[in-house]
């Protein structure tokens, strides 16, 4: 009988990695076990009130065809502006981040035209940071699960960069160091 491989999480890494897993020569039965009731993980699409679909997650993913075509764009705002808004008691609204949006990118890219479509969302402390020591911390459980030989890989945003491709990659690293086609990195 064959072996059996169980990728926890249907985020885009565990996604690469049963993917890859299954694509190997001599295929392992990839078992993917999701706790939500959708896969992406952090990417996923929203439709805003006037109907235009906006892609969400890591990065802003632009749709292929025509509907690619046009300018999708996103802009984060926060650091010290958001700081100073809220040690003066200001009201943090939809229309004041949509209005802070459009000044900088047309101060910055040029762009003068009010955009026809607008998602606004404030997420407060979500810019994706490791802290200080991660990787040696990364390090010193990857030394920890080879030493033990437990039937274990590591993969994804907590571990190997936080941007989609970083995830990809994360998850095929993943899946070769699994399917022992590539050496540990």
């Amino acid at each position: 009988m064959g072996r059996t491989v169980v990728v926890l999480g249907g985020g885009i890494s565990g996604l690469a990695a049963s993917y890859h897993l299954s694509r190997a020569p001599s295929p392992p039965k990839v078992v993917l076990v999701e706790g939500s009731e959708r896969l992406g993980g952090w990417i996923r699409s929203a439709r805003g009130p006037d109907g235009a679909i906006f892609e969400l997650g890591p990065r802003g993913i632009r749709p292929a065809g025509a509907l690619g075509a046009r300018t999708l764009l996103m802009v984060m705002l926060g650091g010290s502006w958001l700081q100073t808004l809220e040690a003066r008691g200001c009201v943090l609204s939809q229309e004041l981040f949509q209005q802070v949006a459009e000044k900088a990118v047309a101060t910055q890219l040029g762009l003068k035209e009010p955009p026809s479509h607008c998602l606004v969302h404030l997420h407060k402390n979500c810019i994706p940071q490791y802290k200080l020591g991660h990787w040696q911390k990364l390090e010193s459980a990857t030394q920890y699960l080879a030493a033990q030989k437990l039937p274990l890989t590591l993969a994804g945003a907590s571990y190997d960069g936080v941007a989609v491709n970083d995830c990809i990659e994360s998850g095929r690293q993943a899946a070769a160091r699994v399917l022992g086609t590539e050496p540990n990195i």
